[in-house]
């Protein structure tokens, strides 16, 4: 009898230990991140700030050149187009099957960050990475 409660005992702690496994897959850490939009809300409106390159839809928004990459607990935001680079932090808050929820402070600001895998109207798919910091909206995507 001891025998069988220690190979159920094991079972479950195994499975257990196992159901972990492939959470969290997509990180920030594994990919160069390049701005696609940036955008606030002001009143009822929403106000694009920026984009990667010029959009029809958003002819006052400034075109940039704005990389973030991630290392050790780290952020770094490079902004190309002006020479200025922004340091941060960030800490897994939650891991999912789909990728990994963060908090983050940027540039001393609090907000929150989610890597995932975005699926497209065609079918295809990109990893993106949204940050939202007190009333801005970043949107990243994978290089």
């Amino acid at each position: 009898m001891k025998k069988i409660i220690s190979i159920i005992l094991f079972i479950i702690i195994s499975a257990f230990s196992l159901s972990g496994c492939g959470l969290g897959k997509m990180k920030i850490e594994d990919y160069e991140w390049t701005l696609r939009y940036a955008f606030h809300v002001q009143g009822d409106q929403v106000i694009v700030d920026a984009v990667q390159e010029y959009d029809a839809a958003h002819p006052q928004a400034k075109v940039v050149d704005i990389t973030l990459t991630a290392r050790d607990g780290k952020i770094t935001i490079t902004d190309g187009t002006n020479g200025r680079t922004y340091e941060g932090a960030y800490t897994v808050e939650l891991k999912h099957p789909d990728g990994t929820d963060y908090d983050i402070v940027i540039d001393g600001k609090s907000g929150h960050a989610t890597v995932g895998m975005t699926t497209f109207a065609g079918g295809s798919e990109a990893p993106t990475l949204p940050i939202s910091v007190e009333h801005y909206s970043l949107y990243f995507y994978a290089e």
